[in-house]
């Protein structure tokens, strides 16, 4: 074949292809998805939990505290599902020392991508964080990792460990690295 004839023929393929009437596939209205099955692995953490928290003072972080500073903390959270079970939000608040508090809003959703729970957390100093958290096969034992910036701009990362010893009792460990260095924690927090 020539190559006049060849782009003769593709010009009529193109022309007949375009003069035909388009096949339009019937749509159907979106439908809201299931929240993932995964989720449901989160409803020990349902409820108005409340306890205390210690910071572990190593050498370092003696020589650079203040004196008289406590290093004991209460806390308390409502933890609910949102939007339908999509997300657990955590809601509530901290002490800060010095009758400071802060108060935060958490929202932790699974990830398919990453076979993880991701979670963003939200504070009124200003703070903001985004983490992830993996849970052991008996639901029990989470773990979590963590990356913030503060209002200065300056940033954290933190890891930490949930263990749920019984329906109304949890035991954690936090660690944090920030502009203070390295600060550790653990508590209890009880279902109220």
């Amino acid at each position: 074949m020539r190559r006049g004839e060849l782009l003769a023929l593709a010009l009529s393929v193109f022309v007949v292809g375009c003069g035909q009437p388009h096949m339009q596939m019937p749509m159907e209205p979106p439908k809201k998805p299931d929240p993932a099955p995964e989720m449901a692995r989160l409803e020990a953490f349902v409820g108005n939990w409340g306890g205390t928290a210690e910071m572990v003072m190593t050498e370092e972080m003696k020589k650079n505290m203040p004196p008289n500073m406590k290093n004991t903390f209460a806390g308390a959270n409502k933890s609910d599902w949102a939007m339908g079970g999509m997300f657990l939000k955590h809601e509530g608040w901290y002490e800060m020392g010095e009758g400071q508090k802060v108060n935060y809003v958490e929202l932790v959703t699974w990830c398919p991508q990453n076979k993880k729970y991701r979670s963003w957390m939200f504070n009124d100093w200003g703070e903001v964080g985004e983490g992830w958290m993996t849970m052991d096969a008996d639901g029990k034992h989470c773990t979590m990792e963590y990356k913030g910036m503060r209002p200065d701009g300056t940033a954290s990362k933190g890891c930490g460990t949930m263990t749920i010893k019984d329906p109304s009792t949890m035991e954690w460990t936090f660690t944090e690295m920030g502009p203070h260095g390295k600060m550790e924690f653990k508590g209890v927090s009880t279902k109220q």
